[in-house]
This record gives C-alpha cells, structure tokens and sequence, in this order.
C-alpha cells in the first residue's frame, strides 16, 4: 500500500502558503503548512511528511537553517528551498547542503510539482 504523498510548506507569508497549497494539491498532493522552521520543528509531524518546501528567508530560522536542523536530526525529508532574492552564494549553499531544488520566487506551479516529483522519487 502506497502512503500518501504529504507536503510541509514552511514560508510566513500565508498568502505564498495558500498559492502553493494550492499549486500542491492540484498535483494530487496534500499540504500541511507551517508558518516558520520553529513551528514545523516543533509540530511532531515529520513522519507524516514526504518532502518539505521552504522559503529561504524567515524571521527566526532561515530556510538554509531549516536544511542544517533536519539532517542534525536525521529526517530523510527531501527539501526544496524557495526565494524572491536568490544570490549565487544562497543557492551554492542550499545545494551542497543536499537540497532537492533551489527555486525562484514568484513559483512557476509546473516547475515546484515537477520539483517535487523529482525530489519524492529518488
């Protein structure tokens, strides 16, 4: 029996949260979103999560930071980090930490499902 695929999307901006809840779920995905890497970390739902889609830049912990907790504490999460202000150094940073994807805000939907399927089925 297959598990569902269930997304975490952590941005703190619930309008950016919404969009991609719904890009997500067209795809046949189901979305659980947080507003920031202290409150996934705290939510106990990793092992519901299949992948998760960060934004990069958040009051408290960052994206980049999000990348460094989970492999600290040995999820196997896939995850995909987003922004509206990427530098060479962010994305080189974010992809020798073992992201999946390292995309550009506004989000094309077909390239974060496509992200997303890349990522799930590795």
């Amino acid at each position: 029996m297959q598990h569902p695929t269930v997304i975490g999307v952590v941005d703190d901006d619930p309008g950016v949260r919404g969009s991609i809840d719904s890009f997500i779920r067209s795809g046949g995905m189901r979305t659980i979103g947080f507003e920031s890497v202290e409150a996934l970390l705290a939510s106990g739902a990793e092992a519901e999560l299949t992948c998760i889609v960060t934004d990069l830049h958040m009051p408290g912990l960052s994206g980049l930071q999000l990348q460094q907790e989970i492999a600290r504490r040995g999820w196997p999460h896939p995850l995909i980090v987003m922004t509206a202000f990427p530098t060479p150094e962010a994305r080189a940073q974010a992809l020798h930490w073992g992201a999946a994807a390292f995309l550009t805000k506004p989000i094309d939907p077909d390239c974060l499902l496509d992200a997303i399927e890349c990522a799930t089925t590795r």
